[in-house]
């Protein structure tokens, strides 16, 4: 019985396939690979970090962040396409601004944010790509990007339309 209880045990921890803190796991989303940093949760928001290299905000750097727009309207795209737009935003803070994530609410929208903190009173730009679907030619789309940072709100929120259209 316990040999038993013993392999199942090791099993189950190669199979997590975890990763121990500060390593990074890669996820693929089938469009594009982007890294995302896991941090041990007893070390986050560390006002004291020896770690000159992170980007974790210490708690009470909290900071304001002004978007020049928070829409773009495309207009007519075709399908297929790859439409880029750039938001940018001022740190209106008086702490360094770290987008900590930016999220889109469907796979054809691929935000990049800066990796770099944004200093007080800097302008920082955030890239989105749309990229239409066969599903969506015919229609008006709206997706919503969620942005996380060290700003109070956490989140803030960019959104993005367009009428896909078939390619001629």
């Amino acid at each position: 019985m316990k040999k038993i209880f013993f392999y199942v045990s090791a099993l189950s921890l190669v199979a997590c396939n975890e990763t121990t803190p500060g390593e990074s796991a890669e996820v693929n989303t089938g469009e594009q690979s982007s890294v995302i940093e896991t941090t041990n949760p007893q070390t986050t928001n560390s006002s004291t970090s020896n770690n000159p290299g992170t980007t974790e905000a210490a708690e009470g750097d909290i900071t304001t962040i002004e978007y020049i727009e928070t829409k773009h309207n495309f207009g007519n795209v075709f399908y297929p396409s790859e439409n880029k737009y750039t938001f940018k935003f001022k740190n209106t803070g008086s702490t360094p601004l770290i987008i900590e994530e930016a999220t889109a609410s469907c796979g054809c929208t691929i935000p990049n944010k800066p990796e770099e903190p944004i200093m007080p009173g800097e302008i920082g730009e955030l890239d989105v790509i749309f990229r239409p679907k066969e599903g969506q030619v015919g229609q008006t789309v709206t997706k919503t990007i969620t942005v996380v940072a060290n700003t109070s709100p956490a989140e803030s929120f960019l959104e993005i339309s367009a009428n896909v259209m078939e390619s001629l």
